[in-house]
């Protein structure tokens, strides 16, 4: 997003995945041009928006911006993310998408090669004991340029316990949310990561990466792990399955978690900054 006036320039970047990992573009020409563009409208403008510490780094190394040039603006949590127990509502949601069993973890992300569904699936495998009963549901877009839910469960031999719903409305992720076990979010990348967020606040426990933004937005309420470790990943799983008194204290930490991020502080914060640069 950019405002142009008398006063300057705004821009609005949120994450810079693709200036990072051009090799993931799928622009006819590549990555180089629409970095090239974005860069001098970043470099032009009076003040660059992002919405976290991680991504104003990302801006300072990757466009050579100053730190003085940058306002971090954190985004908020929807209001319509809370623990939903409407049992009327998850059996029909169930009985639409497939799902057999109350017991289930959760991935949201699609079969983007950033979102790393690569590793929740590797890390599946390697606890296959512990998911007798349970599903392993990973909802959003299940196939990409670069892969598929589909063809990485059948290479860990996981099509039996793996559903893949599609991409789901807010209310049916809602509900998905409220009623999972564990919140699975290993992105290798994120310049903020909502879902995070959005889990902490319908009462589901996380795990999720501790690179990028992901570590910085979770801070103590989720369990941290290394993106590229399916072994870690693994551990945690059973860490939490198996520990009762864990989930309950991520779950607590997680509604704390997110009374730091609202869209009123951010509204509140997006308004200071004008008024400061109109002054």
């Amino acid at each position: 997003m950019q405002t142009v006036g008398r006063h300057g320039g705004i821009v609005t970047i949120h994450d810079l995945w693709l200036d990072r990992f051009p090799e993931y573009s799928q622009k006819f020409l590549g990555q180089t041009l629409s970095s090239y563009k974005t860069r001098g409208i970043a470099r032009r403008a009076r003040k660059v928006v992002t919405v976290s510490k991680f991504s104003a780094r990302e801006l300072i190394e990757l466009f050579g911006l100053s730190a003085e040039q940058i306002a971090v603006i954190p985004n908020g949590v929807s209001e319509e993310f809370f623990p939903r127990h409407d049992d009327e509502a998850f059996m029909a949601l169930k009985r639409r998408i497939g799902l057999a069993s109350d017991r289930f973890l959760l991935f949201v992300g699609g079969a983007d090669p950033r979102k790393n569904h690569r590793l929740v699936l590797e890390a599946a495998s390697m606890i296959r004991p512990h998911l007798e009963g349970r599903t392993l549901v990973l909802a959003g877009s299940a196939a990409h340029p670069f892969g598929s839910y589909e063809a990485t469960a059948k290479s860990y031999r996981l099509m039996d316990c793996v559903l893949c719903p599609g991409r789901l409305s807010q209310g049916d992720l809602q509900l998905l949310y409220s009623h999972a076990e564990i919140f699975l979010f290993p992105s290798l990348y994120e310049g903020f990561g909502m879902p995070v967020l959005e889990a902490m606040a319908c009462g589901v426990p996380v795990i999720t990466s501790r690179t990028t933004a992901l570590g910085e937005v979770a801070g103590d309420a989720a369990l941290l792990v290394d993106p590229d470790n399916a072994r870690e990943l693994a551990d945690r799983m059973i860490e939490l399955l198996e520990s009762e008194s864990l989930r309950a204290s991520l779950k607590a930490k997680g509604f704390a978690r997110i009374t730091e991020y609202t869209w009123a502080r951010s509204a509140l914060q997006t308004h200071d900054l004008y008024a400061t640069l109109l002054r």
